[in-house]
């Protein structure tokens, strides 16, 4: 409180006025007083000749931008979930083990998610074990903007190979069913779970939104590999019941890097360039969909 008066007067004895400071500010438990944001003192420097709120920069905000703000759809942190690790080591082939790979793509492209003025979290930061359930939940507790969980694929058909970006809901095609079986495999779910995991997907506000986020991301990695020249096979952009995005609050999406059962797959997934390209490319589509999403409040 900055201030406290009470008045009353011979025309108006049940007259009373009470003056409050209009913002406060907590700093390790302690309140501290700041300007009244709406004051002249507050809004000196933060508006643009005609009056309108700059950004941070300099630049003025736009209507779509304060709109995102207002419903939520800002786009500033996000979740790197690096798939497996712990006791659950994931896909092992050709010299590559899934739960090592996914951490070390996690935080290259967190690495570049900074550069990008991004907030980064991750799941894991090391080699542990977390079940899948939790994964999703750690993202919401963090209140994360988007959720990205990173692996990469095994098949017993050598010759299946490439990338694919998978969002939640159910499979709609017999690879995408055996994908989610894998990466599902660990979860202690069972059949009897059919029903909650059912309800999960038909209530979820984020199917759309984790769709448009998948196709994106994929689009922007196959770019990325294409304009460097390297090999880049295709699989699209799919749906599948993966429990590691169930329940989770925001556009979520699942990227499997390639297969390592595949020669040509696991030669790039140990290549450098490669690893960097995919990485760049993800980000690529991380920054394409906040660009689609400012688009779309904007009309």
């Amino acid at each position: 409180l900055r201030c406290f008066a009470v008045r009353s007067s011979k025309k108006s004895p049940q007259t009373i006025q009470i003056e409050l400071s209009r913002k406060m500010d907590i700093k390790g438990g302690i309140a501290v007083n700041q300007p009244d944001e709406d004051g002249p003192a507050a809004q000196a420097g933060k508006t643009d000749p005609a009056g309108r709120p700059k950004q941070a920069g300099g630049k003025t905000a736009g209507k779509s931008d304060a709109l995102m703000e207002q419903l939520g759809l800002t786009v500033q942190t996000i979740m790197i979930d690096a798939g497996h690790g712990g006791k659950d080591p994931g896909a092992m082939a050709g010299g590559i083990a899934e739960h090592t790979f996914t951490l070390a793509m996690a935080k290259r492209v967190g690495a570049l998610l900074q550069k990008k003025g991004f907030t980064v979290l991750y799941t894991r930061t090391n080699d542990t074990f977390i079940p899948l359930q939790d994964r999703p939940d750690i993202a919401n507790h963090k209140k994360a903007d988007l959720f990205i969980s990173i692996h990469i694929n095994a098949n017993a058909n050598p010759d299946i190979h490439g990338l694919e970006v998978y969002y939640l809901d159910m499979a709609k095609n017999q690879g995408a069913a055996v994908v989610a079986a894998r990466e599902n495999a660990v979860s202690v779910k069972n059949i009897s779970d059919l029903q909650v995991i059912l309800a999960d997907l038909m209530l979820s506000s984020k199917t759309e939104e984790s769709h448009e986020l998948a196709r994106c991301v994929h689009s922007g990695m196959l770019d990325r590999l294409r304009r460097t020249k390297l090999a880049a096979a295709s699989n699209g952009v799919r749906s599948a019941p993966f429990y590691v995005l169930m329940g989770a609050r925001m556009p979520s999406v699942l990227v499997e890097c390639g297969y390592i059962t595949n020669s040509e797959d696991a030669r790039n997934l140990r290549s450098e360039a490669f690893l960097q390209s995919q990485a760049e490319g993800l980000v690529d589509g991380i920054l394409e969909y906040r660009t689609r999403l400012t688009r779309e409040t904007s009309r």
